[in-house]
């Protein structure tokens, strides 16, 4: 029972956090190629914050610390705009990345009161993406890495196999989800 209340809390926390605050969608790229249900896309350079844990039991918390941050968890108790996608590292150590707003530079972000959050650019990077509707999960995900996978092979376009899954919904939205899985690739 204890768990199930514990659930519902977090379930409640994510649906006011996503109602409080206005999602704007900052994924800037654009379209190179289309090769059957792939994108090739340049994308251009992000300001990002990230958050993982070595402890299993965290992984649930990720969300949790990352939106506190940009609710006014840092040093200026600011509030900065929700942005979408929300992506996950499906490698190395498995990180939740929000992307800042435009108007943010590393320089001119508020510092975090949570000392595990970590701020970064990405640089201007080419990506291959494939997309899906639903709630992700780990069996979705590994379908569209391998159709992913078998789209560049026959295309002879090298990738890293970083890949990556990006969220551009809130929980509570049913109908209509947006998500992809996206990888760095080699393209002339």
């Amino acid at each position: 029972m204890r768990i199930v209340l514990i659930i519902a809390a977090i379930i409640l926390a994510i649906i006011y956090a996503f109602s409080k605050t206005e999602t704007a969608i900052t994924d800037k790229y654009e379209v190179l190629k289309k090769i059957k249900n792939i994108e090739i896309r340049q994308y251009k350079e992000s300001v990002n914050a990230s958050y993982y844990s070595d402890s299993e039991g965290e992984r649930n918390n990720y969300f949790k610390s990352l939106a506190s941050y940009i609710f006014g968890e840092n040093s200026e108790n600011e509030s900065i705009s929700m942005t979408s996608p929300v992506t996950m590292r499906l490698h190395g150590n498995k990180e939740m990345i929000f992307r800042m707003p435009d108007k943010y530079s590393l320089e001119s972000l508020p510092q975090s009161n949570n000392p595990d959050i970590n701020f970064f650019v990405i640089p201007p990077c080419t990506k291959a993406a494939i997309g899906y509707s639903g709630y992700s999960n780990t069996r979705i995900e590994a379908r569209k890495i391998a159709e992913l996978k078998k789209m560049l092979l026959e295309n002879n376009i090298t990738h890293n196999d970083k890949f990556e899954v990006l969220v551009y919904n809130s929980p509570y939205k049913i109908l209509n989800r947006r998500n992809e899985i996206t990888v760095n690739i080699t393209y002339p």
